[in-house]
């Protein structure tokens, strides 16, 4: 599973517009994302399966 560490980005893989970024990671799996002003909890599991990384240009 790729990596996800706490000030990453991510983009909706169905809706290019939505954006959310990594607040922290807990070892379990447990992650809590910002999105649209509003903070969540997820799973790295549901991000990685719903959401790509935002690639920064080099």
């Amino acid at each position: 599973m790729s990596s996800v560490e706490a000030g990453d980005w991510f983009v909706s893989k169905t809706n290019p517009t939505e954006y959310l970024e990594v607040l922290t990671v807990a070892p379990d799996g447990g992650i809590r994302i910002r999105m649209a002003g509003q903070e969540a909890n997820t799973t790295k599991r549901y991000l990685l399966q719903n959401y790509a990384h935002l690639e920064e240009d080099a």
